[in-house]
């Protein structure tokens, strides 16, 4: 009996490695630019690995404005919002949280602010 928990151990053990080993962090930043911004700004992505990205917009109160884009993202990306929601709709002056989720796991949000 103690042989058979020992090599059940020793899977288990193998297999959490093998998890680990395979999952590389994913060292990723993100920037908006220009923040303020007026009438457009620019998402700029930076991975040391190509991810799965999903990048949306939200109002102050969380309410879903736009997704401004949904796949596989190279290392190195920049994404134009034109300050409009998915019906195209041009949203008044205030206050948005870009908000990028690469692989369905982790997220990166930041504040922007419309003016005028």
């Amino acid at each position: 009996m103690n042989k058979r928990i020992a090599i059940l151990a020793c899977m288990m053990l193998v297999l959490a490695v093998g998890l680990f080993a395979k999952h590389e962090k994913v060292r990723d930043s993100f920037d908006i630019s220009p923040n303020p911004m007026e009438r457009v700004t620019t998402i700029y992505l930076h991975y040391n690995t190509p991810v799965t990205v999903t990048i949306t917009v939200e109002d102050i109160n969380g309410n879903h404005v736009r997704t401004i884009y949904s796949g596989p993202c190279d290392k190195t990306a920049a994404f134009t919002w034109e300050r409009d929601d998915d019906e195209g709709t041009y949203v008044p002056n205030g206050t948005y949280y870009v908000t990028v989720n690469h692989d369905s796991r982790y997220t990166s949000t930041k504040k922007t602010l419309i003016l005028k």
